[in-house]
C-alpha cells in the first residue's frame, strides 16, 4: 500500500494549537494576548533548577501567538530571582522556557512585559503571575466540592462563591499556599477557573489545579483575604 502525502499552501500563517495543561492563564493589561504558565518539575522546589515554560496565546483562544518581543523577571519579595532583563527578547515560536534556581520556598511572582506581536512594536503591556515554590500546605474540606460543582453548573452565581470560599480562607476553615494580594478592581472571573472547578468537583484534576485558580483569584484582586 503507498500512503501519498499531500503538502497544502495557505497564503496565511497557521499557529500551533496549545496542548499544555497551565497552571494559570492571564491576560495581558491591554487584553491583546493571554499568557499561560506551567513548571516542570510541576512544584518548584529548592533542590533543583525549575524550568518555567511560559507560552503567549491568542486572547480567547486555544493557539500560541508566534513572534513576541518579551521582557521577564522573577522576583520574591521584591527581590529578583530571575532578571531583570537590559533589553527586550524575541521568542519565533510563542513560547519560552526559562531556568530558575529558587533558594527559598514560598510565593514568588512572574512579571511579563510584552511590547512586539509579529515584528510590530506595540504599547508596553505586562502580565503578572504567581508560582509557588516547595510544598505549602493545602487543606480543603471535601464538602467544598459540593459548592464548586453548583458553582460550575450554574447553580450558584460568582459572587457566592466567591465570597463564600474567601471566609473559609479568611476563618482557617481551608488554607492554601501564601499567596500576594492583588489590587486589581476588575471582577470578571476566566471561564477557566470555573472550568477547573467543575473538573476538580468531578474528580478529574488534583486539588493544586483547583487551587492555582483560587490563587489567581486573590493575586488578581477579585478575592480579597483579610
Amino acid at each position: 500500500m503507498k500512503l501519498l502525502y499531500v503538502l497544502f499552501l495557505v497564503p496565511f500563517m497557521v499557529y500551533p494549537a496549545f496542548a499544555a495543561e497551565y497552571d494559570q492563564i492571564v491576560s495581558t493589561s491591554d487584553g491583546t494576548l493571554d499568557v499561560g504558565i506551567y513548571t516542570i518539575p510541576a512544584i518548584p522546589n529548592t533542590e533543583e533548577p525549575t524550568k518555567l515554560k511560559i507560552d503567549f496565546l491568542k486572547s480567547g483562544t486555544e493557539k500560541i501567538q508566534l513572534h513576541i518581543d518579551y521582557r521577564v523577571s522573577v522576583t520574591n519579595d521584591g527581590d529578583y530571582v530571575f532578571g531583570p532583563m537590559a533589553r527586550l527578547l524575541h521568542t519565533s515560536p510563542g513560547s519560552i522556557t526559562i531556568p530558575v534556581e529558587f533558594s527559598e520556598n514560598g510565593s514568588h511572582i512572574v512579571h511579563i512585559e510584552m511590547e512586539g506581536i509579529l515584528f510590530q512594536p506595540i504599547p508596553l503591556e505586562t502580565a503578572t503571575l504567581t508560582i509557588n515554590v516547595g510544598q505549602a500546605e493545602t487543606s480543603i474540606p471535601g464538602w467544598i466540592k459540593n459548592n464548586a460543582g453548583w458553582w460550575a453548573d450554574g447553580q450558584i452565581d460568582d459572587g457566592s462563591f466567591v465570597s463564600g470560599i474567601q471566609w473559609l480562607i479568611s476563618n482557617n476553615v481551608m488554607t492554601i499556599p501564601p499567596t500576594e494580594q492583588g489590587t486589581g478592581s476588575d471582577d470578571v472571573i476566566p471561564g477557566w477557573i470555573k472550568n477547573n472547578a467543575g473538573w476538580w468537583a468531578d474528580g478529574q484534576i488534583d486539588d493544586g489545579s483547583f487551587v492555582s485558580g483560587l490563587q489567581w483569584l486573590i493575586s488578581n484582586g477579585i478575592m480579597k483575604i483579610s
